[in-house]
């Protein structure tokens, strides 16, 4: 919520550091939300700016008052991102992840778990 009463996009930073990468290989980030409610999650890698694309988006999804926490009916929703090596730097890294769709107090999502994997 900013101080005008409207509310706003909310980022989440992952950082991690890989010793090694492989930029021709590929990498699993899985997303197991909890609940969602009217929200759409964005996630970028090593480049927060909303203005590029993002790598993977859910679009708007959930209806199950995550926020409110109003009934116990909430879904779980299970998503597998590819995260191309060439994405990624030896070092440290950052995965940006944006709930984009803000225009009110009880848009949001609640997240079961995040792994991140090389394959």
């Amino acid at each position: 919520k900013t101080v005008k009463n409207t509310y706003k996009a909310t980022t989440w930073q992952i950082k991690f550091k890989l010793d090694a990468v492989e930029p021709s290989g590929s990498y699993k980030l899985r997303l197991a939300l909890a609940s969602a409610a009217q929200a759409e999650l964005q996630v970028r890698v090593n480049n927060p700016d909303r203005n590029i694309p993002a790598i993977f988006s859910t679009g708007l999804i959930g209806k199950d008052n995550a926020i409110g926490r109003h009934g116990i009916h909430g879904l779980y929703w299970l998503f597998s991102v590819e995260i191309l090596g060439s994405s990624l730097v030896t070092g440290n890294n950052t995965i940006y992840l944006t709930q984009a769709d803000a225009t009110g107090p009880l848009q949001g999502i609640m997240y079961d778990y995040i792994r991140f994997e090389g394959i």
